[in-house]
């Protein structure tokens, strides 16, 4: 694949791709703090960097999104905390139990320590998991049964640049890390799959279904694009 490698100025590294299979331009974070653009192959790369400077803001927000720590009693999704306990021992262990992640370190390491980190971010992982098996899935076939939207399974697991998707067989994906936005954005994603089992495009049809479900849908969309589908430290 095609790319060239750019350093922004306050934005820092970047890395620009074109892809055969892209329609639109797509940016997304590296865990390391990097910038990846992904474009269409007539998409020019000055074209590109204008893109990717005129979304300064969102990538600065999200960037310092994803460098943040794990903290102790951080709110992971809606319903856990997670602590961090130094104990007597040389391994590390994250349990989740009564709404509450613990993670055990030894007592000669830190929380902030890279591998603390690494079990914190694993179980907090599992945690919204569990807390969208439970909550988004439910909502989700609520939603769908008092609407008469024709759905089959309904899946949840991490996804990289998306927050929901359906598919021509009319399942649908919600991302883990949906449950931690406020819920009149929970919803509008889930509406938003729903009217995908009738339209699967996003033109005209589309939104003015969807408009029959949420107000302002488009209002909500651009208010989704502050978040990151990361780890949050919201409350």
């Amino acid at each position: 694949m095609a790319y060239k490698e750019y350093i922004l100025e306050e934005i820092g590294q970047v890395k620009i791709y074109k892809n055969r299979k892209n329609k639109t331009l797509k940016i997304s974070l590296s865990h390391d703090g990097s910038v990846r653009l992904s474009m269409p192959v007539w998409v020019t790369y000055k074209m590109g960097v204008l893109f990717i400077k005129k979304n300064k803001d969102w990538i600065l927000k999200n960037k310092r999104n994803k460098s943040k720590k794990i903290i102790e009693q951080q709110k992971i999704g809606k319903e856990h905390r997670i602590v961090f306990v130094s104990k007597d021992s040389d391994n590390i262990r994250a349990s989740i139990k009564d709404n509450y992640i613990t993670v055990s370190h030894p007592s000669n390491k830190r929380y902030e320590d890279n591998d603390v980190q690494a079990s914190a971010l694993s179980a907090a992982k599992r945690a919204l998991k569990l807390e969208s098996e439970k909550l988004v899935v439910a909502r989700a076939r609520e939603m769908a049964s008092i609407n008469q939207f024709e759905v089959n399974d309904i899946h949840v697991k991490p996804l990289k640049g998306r927050w929901g998707s359906c598919n021509q067989l009319k399942e649908l994906t919600f991302n883990i890390y949906l449950v931690q936005l406020p819920w009149k954005l929970v919803d509008y994603v889930i509406y938003h799959e729903l009217v995908h089992t009738i339209h699967m495009n996003h033109g005209e049809a589309f939104w003015s279904e969807l408009s029959k479900y949420v107000d302002s849908p488009k209002k909500l969309r651009k208010e989704m694009k502050v978040f990151a589908p990361t780890i949050m430290q919201i409350d």
